[in-house]
């Protein structure tokens, strides 16, 4: 039993590194897109994108015995993307009005509250977990350096947003582990997810001057934006969330900080400083001692309701 329980933890955590692996990519994919096409246009195109991947391969999936994706909750599946969606533009938004180093640091306040919030809703959270949480909001500190410099005016209204991002994405974490069955395949979830936020996504960018890709290279940016921290992050992260508890996850998660720094340094020349890679570290040792506490015990599953 016991090595079931840890062949289980060992997949959530390789699921969750898969995902902060995959989300990282989008600091090289998604770079420029923005401007190119503008907040909205670009979220259109990133889950419209994954839909028109998730939802054909769902159905081919069927036919050979795979999962039926409409045997799930729609309503809920689906109001998680809607939730999802929201999270990404405010992130958007948030960047708009205030520095990309005090964005970092703010939103990725969301492990703690998951952590919070699991363990008011029945997770049990041992020491070793708020140990490893500590260690890695502090490696985050240090992959912002420019913190210590000062950071000037900071907007307030891009304080709140930010904020509000980590509330949802706390709170998207959360209630897909203990609401959402537990059966449900994370392709499945996935998919729903992609559309329930390219249906909030769509009068946004044809309301804000909708842009379609016009150059090979953005095109190809955007086809890339669309699979690979979209369609395979999901698919990875609810397949994560399965096997493991949400905390454990967004802890998991963070390390798309130090990969995204690591992938900078690698693909676009920029230089990193040494406090950079010395935080990237802390953040990674965070993330061991988390596995390693849970693989000793040190979380419950995830809550979930039985199948419909």
């Amino acid at each position: 039993m016991v090595g079931v329980e840890r062949g289980a933890e060992a997949k959530g955590a390789f699921w969750a590194a898969a995902t902060a692996l995959s989300y990282s990519l989008s600091a090289i994919v998604g770079k420029d897109l923005v401007g190119e096409l503008g907040a909205a246009s670009l979220l259109f195109w990133r889950f419209g994108i994954a839909s028109a991947v998730l939802w054909p391969a769902l159905m081919i999936w069927r036919r050979r015995g795979g999962p039926n994706p409409l045997d799930v909750p729609r309503r809920l599946a689906f109001s998680m993307g809607i939730l999802w969606g929201a999270m990404t533009i405010t992130g958007f938004l948030a960047l708009e009005h205030i520095d990309a180093s005090v964005y970092i640091v703010i939103v990725y306040l969301y492990p703690v509250l998951v952590v919070v919030g699991s363990s008011m809703l029945g997770h049990r959270v041992t020491a070793g977990v708020w140990v490893a949480l500590a260690v890695v909001m502090s490696g985050i500190v240090l992959t912002v350096p420019e913190l210590f410099g000062g950071v000037g005016e900071i907007s307030v209204l891009g304080v709140v947003l930010t904020l509000v991002q980590a509330v949802l994405m706390a709170a998207f974490m959360i209630v897909n582990s203990k609401v959402m069955p537990g059966h449900i395949d994370g392709t499945v979830s996935a998919a729903w997810n992609c559309l329930g936020a390219l249906v909030l996504m769509t009068p946004l960018a044809f309301g804000s001057g909708f842009h379609a890709p016009e150059t090979r290279t953005v095109v190809l940016e955007v086809l890339l934006f669309g699979l690979v921290p979209t369609v395979i992050a999901n698919v990875c992260f609810f397949r994560a969330l399965r096997h493991i508890a949400p905390g454990v996850v967004a802890m998991i998660m963070t390390m798309e900080v130090a990969l995204a720094i690591f992938w900078s340094w690698l693909f676009l020349g920029e230089s990193v400083e040494a406090i950079k890679m010395v935080g990237a570290a802390v953040v990674i040792a965070g993330v061991l001692i988390a596995q390693w506490v849970n693989l000793r015990g040190g979380r419950t599953a995830p809550v979930t309701l039985p199948a419909p």
